[in-house]
């Protein structure tokens, strides 16, 4: 996995997620792969070394789990690859 991208069902969920997980995890905002495109259209993108700190705190949060999503993501362009985690 290159990073890990978290797809959300509305920009609410994106904002309250980012400002839950800016503490924990450098994060960045991101429209949502084409590969995926589902959502909001929003997406945060993560290292995967902080994949469990970041599910941590998303799960102390106040967003419910069917609000957002993981996926893997690897490779690029033509080559890349989104795989729910």
């Amino acid at each position: 996995m290159d990073y890990g991208l978290i797809t959300f069902s509305s920009t609410h969920g994106a904002i309250c997620a980012q400002k839950a997980l800016e503490p924990v995890a450098p994060v960045r905002v991101m429209p949502v792969l084409r590969e995926i495109s589902l959502g909001c259209g929003m997406a945060l993108r993560f290292p995967p070394e902080d994949l469990e700190s970041v599910r941590q705190a998303l799960a102390n949060s106040a967003l419910k789990p069917g609000e957002y999503a993981f996926y893997a993501i690897t490779g690029s362009g033509p080559a890349l690859r989104a795989e729910p985690l």
